[in-house]
């Protein structure tokens, strides 16, 4: 099959509008459905036009149809549920918040550096940890999202990973068409 209806390319595609739109549908299965559906009918418009074979995308459809939505949710639900809580960021890392976070990182950086059984003794590092605390709701926010699309990666992968048996599903017959009449006897006659 050509790369661009691959089952990895479809499924990116799928992905790709449910995320568009993953504010307004992640709470609702009926929701997520249609709007799969919706990406899936642009894919069929398209690979309907390009004269390909029907049962490949008919198996590739079916595939994604089934699983798709709600390996989607099960991902997409939780995470807009803590993106919409602040990914549990205390005051939502505000300057306040980064400030207090600051001056902890430099007591804590103190107490490492002050105290005997904690083999600390370069004095510069209350102040790294006190930098590093003023960009810790960045990083948090930043390991919430790169944990959501390494989620969101693992679907792509899984459906990539049935492509094999999806190309099953064409027959040789499917991708020559239909043999005229005269032509079926091997050119013997």
């Amino acid at each position: 099959m050509l790369d661009e209806y691959s089952a990895q390319v479809v499924t990116v595609e799928v992905l790709r509008h449910l995320e568009r739109h993953r504010a307004a549908i992640a709470a609702s299965e009926e929701k997520v459905r249609a709007e799969a559906r919706i990406a899936l009918a642009r894919v069929e418009q398209a690979y309907g036009e390009s004269g390909l074979p029907a049962p490949y995308l008919r198996a590739l459809v079916a595939e994604l149809e089934s699983a798709v939505p709600e390996r989607w949710r099960a991902v997409a639900a939780p995470f807009s549920e803590l993106e919409a809580r602040g990914f549990g960021i205390w005051r939502n890392g505000d300057f306040v918040a980064r400030v207090v976070y600051v001056f902890t990182g430099l007591c804590v950086g103190g107490l490492c550096v002050a105290a005997p059984f904690i083999p600390i003794w370069e004095k510069w590092f209350p102040f790294a940890l006190s930098i590093a605390g003023y960009f810790l709701p960045d990083a948090q926010m930043r390991w919430q999202r790169r944990r959501y699309a390494r989620q969101l990666g693992e679907v792509v992968r899984d459906f990539a990973a049935l492509q094999p048996r999806l190309e099953e599903a064409v027959k040789l017959t499917d991708l020559l068409g239909e043999v005229p009449a005269g032509e079926k006897t091997g050119g013997k006659r």
